[in-house]
């Protein structure tokens, strides 16, 4: 196994603290049970079923009792891993990819690079008798990472905004919702093509000042960081020009490491 970089620091698999990250995450692969699985790339140290660890993100102290590899539809449980494997952790709906899992807690993996959505649309669900399966179908796919969701400012209306770096991500959400939880949906597409978020500590008053231009709208990520939605990079470019003590950037920022 290779080293692996956490913050300025190289890590090589020989330090003794255990240390890995999550960097997958899939629900139903057993259906008869519509559990989720996250996978866990072990980076240094030596993994013991049952150990607890600092899940860096929260803060919080995890136990990982349930541990597995898989092959195809059989689990294997796991007592032991080192750096290099691979296992799977069941039950924990806390986790997200790309977080650190560690006995360490100054250890925090930047291994999973952030993508930019580039298209936007509406994801409608046409039959409120399935709201629930609808519902708990969106949440595990969002936590998967196949798509992100924003909530527009000011709206009225409840309908997830979804954002995804190509359409066919859309076409594999509504897949996996009919086909999984039974669940219909329907695609909107939405006029926006850029999004860029603003700095996290604005607070109603600064989005009240901003000057934005003819169809964009302010809207909020996931972590409550406030976003710009953008027709193209002509008016994304025209804000810029407009609001020059704004700034924006292309990425959302770093979640801090709870302390």
């Amino acid at each position: 196994p290779k080293s692996r970089h956490a913050g300025t620091r190289e890590l090589l698999p020989t330090l003794p603290d255990f240390s890995g990250f999550i960097f997958k995450i899939q629900a139903n692969m057993d259906p008869r049970h519509r559990d989720r699985i996250a996978f866990l790339r072990v980076c240094t140290g030596h993994f013991k079923r049952d150990m607890t660890v600092i899940h860096t993100r929260t803060g919080k102290k995890v136990r990982l009792s349930n541990s597995h590899k898989l092959f195809a539809q059989e689990r294997e449980t796991v007592d032991d891993a080192f750096p290099g494997d691979i296992i799977g952790l069941v039950g924990h709906s806390e986790f997200g990819v790309g977080d650190t899992l560690t006995t360490e807690p100054s250890i925090v993996f930047n291994e999973i690079p952030r993508f930019t959505p580039e298209t936007f649309a509406f994801l409608h669900n046409p039959n409120t008798g399935k709201y629930k399966q609808f519902r708990q179908g969106l949440d595990q796919l969002l936590q998967e990472g196949v798509i992100q969701i924003l909530h527009l400012r000011d709206s009225a209306t409840k309908i997830p905004l979804l954002g995804a770096v190509g359409p066919l991500q859309f076409e594999v959400v509504q897949y996996r919702l009919e086909s999984e939880y039974g669940a219909e949906s329907r695609i909107e597409p939405s006029t926006w093509s850029v999004v860029r978020w603003l700095p996290k500590e604005y607070k109603d008053e600064e989005l009240d000042r901003l000057s934005l231009p003819s169809g964009a709208r302010l809207a909020f990520d996931s972590d409550s960081n406030p976003v710009i939605l953008f027709a193209n990079d002509w008016s994304c470019n025209y804000f810029q020009e407009t609001n020059k003590g704004a700034s924006i950037a292309a990425l959302p920022p770093v979640k801090p490491r709870a302390v």
